[in-house]
């Protein structure tokens, strides 16, 4: 198997370990303050979305994001993530208490951005896995390291973080 057919493989795991841990995620669910230090469910939702959104369109293709250009105001997310500066940290966690998710808005952006993903990923080759992608303070990264660490891995852990909040809540995290 190369190295592409993995890649996509372990996305196609991802999402699958994503989609079943937030199906059963009703409306009420998704600003609950869940305690402590931890983040409401559609903010660690939308996060996700929308930085697989950044990482394709902006960092790989050096192209507007879908939150920027056709889906510009069509997300379902009441305000756009925060820049990734110095003060990312607490703006998003300002960000992720306040922003608000309509989501069957948001699922049908969420549909467009792994959409876009795919059509990425079925016109890359192999040796575009060792591309490198100037990030500036963040160093330069390859192709293949992006779509694994802010993609897939990304997706993984954001699973078992949502699975932990609805846990605590009483509810049933992961699918299986």
């Amino acid at each position: 198997m190369d190295a592409l057919t993995l890649l996509r493989e372990q996305l196609q795991s991802a999402r699958e370990a994503f989609s079943g841990t937030v199906a059963d995620i009703r409306d009420e669910d998704l600003h609950k303050q869940p305690g402590g230090k931890a983040l409401p469910l559609g903010a660690l939702w939308a996060h996700l979305v929308m930085s697989e959104d950044m990482t394709v369109q902006q960092f790989l293709q050096s192209k507007k994001t879908l939150f920027e250009s056709s889906f510009s105001s069509k997300t379902g997310v009441s305000e756009p993530m925060p820049a990734m500066d110095e003060n990312w940290s607490a703006n998003h966690e300002a960000w992720a208490n306040s922003v608000q998710i309509d989501l069957p808005v948001f699922r049908e952006y969420e549909k467009q951005v792994y959409a876009a993903t795919d059509q990425y990923l079925s016109a890359l080759k192999n040796e575009d896995l060792t591309l490198e992608v100037d990030l500036g303070a963040w160093g330069k990264k390859t192709v293949a390291y992006m779509l694994y660490a802010f993609i897939i891995g990304h997706t993984f852990s954001l699973a078992g973080e949502i699975s932990a909040i609805k846990g605590v809540h009483g509810a049933k995290g992961y699918p299986f």
